[in-house]
């Protein structure tokens, strides 16, 4: 903070005169210059105490200064004393009722309190003040910034876009907006805002690799893997773009260009968690198991805390028969992220294939709780009751699942199996009849998951009246 040794000393010798003040030894005039001096450097040597002493000196000498006010309600947020720096800044919108700082700093206040409505309304009185002008760029990207913290992302994104207006070559905001975006959900119009940046300046990387991005959300893989190819054509340092050019690869199923990819991207920069632990899972999906554990287990000797490398060396030494094995390392993983219902579904297909009924039960339990709009995990979860003489609970579990899955006819099918297979032909009849109205492939449908069906007259008679 300070210019020269000179100014250092200077601004030293204040603080020791002011703090000889402080004890009574002596009266010093400072003017405003030297109390901001003085409260600078009682902040940047973590002393806050002493920095509001400091200010309230300053206010007593110079009431009307607003400078000095402002810095005090800085200190005062630092503390969390939101109260306090709620009534000064109110105190002071009576005398200044167009000052930017005093209204976007009551904005915060009230955001931080949990006044949305009201904070919204103080960023944007604070923006109609703001004019044209390369200065106030820092004070558009803390808007922006607000913004988002209060859910406005579509405000965010406009503020954004003033600011890109200004100054095009912001990479920051460019990357900021993107994410904004990304949380709108309004993946084509932020496409065609990107597009349009890139007709301006196409060679903008970050444009193209917010495109990428988006399109990956969009699953257009192909598109996705061109605009990450035109980001690393203008910036092939760029990191994040290797990373989204392999996670297209991957969705693709083209797991040795994905492998490729992040060795491309080490020569720029150095190894991280995820990039190992990627790896990991496209050696094991090309089935070379060995090159898998190497990957995880470099991933976890970055971080421990890798959940999905602990996962993939589960997966690995289930492949490799060893799934006793196998059962602690997914047991590390659900322990790192226990809302996970990837997690907790193979945790239940390996308790399973070991024989832990009552465990493998309570897994898959918890993984229709986290995730009940899994269709595989309850049909999973039902076959794995109704195997193990659970039949009557199967089938409760089926009913639940299309209560909270309506619509679904892999489910409502399902449902006739199982009761045709428990014996209650009634019920199996009458839900079938039903089902003949909207699936036409019914009976098709029913015989791939029961073949034995067709061996039930009574069922063959209602498929045939609906054939009719």
């Amino acid at each position: 903070m300070f210019d020269t040794p000179s100014s250092n000393d200077e601004i030293l010798q204040k603080v020791v005169q002011f703090e000889d003040m402080l004890k009574g030894k002596s009266f010093t005039f400072f003017d405003v210059d030297d109390y901001e001096n003085i409260v600078d450097y009682y902040i940047d040597v973590e002393m806050t105490s002493k920095a509001i002493a400091a200010i309230d000196f300053g206010l007593n000498q110079f009431p009307n200064d607003l400078t000095l006010s402002l810095i005090k309600v800085e200190v005062l947020n630092s503390k969390q004393l939101f109260d306090d720096s709620y009534r000064l800044l109110k105190s002071l919108e009576q005398f200044y009722p167009n000052n930017i700082d005093i209204l976007f700093n009551l904005g915060k206040i009230y955001s931080i309190t949990n006044r949305i409505q009201t904070a919204k309304i103080y960023f944007e009185n604070t923006l109609n003040l703001i004019r044209v002008n390369d200065s106030y760029n820092d004070l558009l990207s803390d808007i922006a910034y607000e913004f988002l913290q209060i859910g406005q992302n579509f405000q965010a994104i406009d503020v954004m876009k003033r600011i890109l207006e200004i100054n095009p070559d912001d990479e920051s905001t460019m990357m900021e907006i993107g994410i904004a975006y990304h949380e709108t959900g309004e993946y084509q119009d932020a496409i065609t805002y990107f597009e349009s940046v890139i007709d301006e300046n196409p060679y903008s990387h970050i444009a193209w690799f917010n495109i990428g991005t988006l399109y990956n959300v969009k699953e257009n893989w192909k598109d996705a893997l061109f605009a990450f190819d035109m980001c690393l054509v203008i910036n092939e340092k760029f990191t994040a773009a290797h990373y989204g050019k392999a996670n297209s690869y991957i969705q693709e199923k083209e797991f040795q260009n994905a492998i490729d990819t992040f060795n491309e991207s080490f020569v720029y920069d150095h190894p991280n968690s995820y990039a190992y632990c990627c790896l990991g899972e496209c050696y094991e999906k090309i089935g070379d198991f060995k090159k898998a554990l190497i990957f995880y287990e470099k991933s976890l000797e970055i971080d421990d805390s890798q959940s999905d490398a602990w996962l993939g060396i589960g997966v690995v030494r289930d492949l490799n028969n060893e799934t006793m094995d196998g059962l602690k390392f997914i047991e590390k993983a659900i322990k790192l992220d226990a809302e996970n219902s990837e997690y907790w579904y193979i945790f239940a297909e390996f308790l399973t294939k070991l024989g832990k009924v009552e465990e493998a039960e309570d897994a898959f339990k918890k993984v229709v709780e986290l995730d009940p709009g899994n269709i595989d995990a309850w049909i999973d979860y039902s076959n794995f009751l109704f195997e193990n003489n659970s039949k009557t609970k199967a089938i409760k579990e089926v009913e639940r699942a299309i209560s909270k899955n309506e619509g679904e006819a892999e489910l409502e099918m399902r449902l006739v199996a199982m009761q045709i297979a428990s014996g209650k032909i009634m019920d199996a009849k009458l839900k079938l009849i039903h089902l003949q109205k909207s699936e036409k492939n019914s009976f098709q449908k029913l015989l791939e998951i029961y073949p034995e069906a067709k061996n039930i007259p009574e069922i063959v008679e209602i498929i045939n009246k609906g054939n009719k």
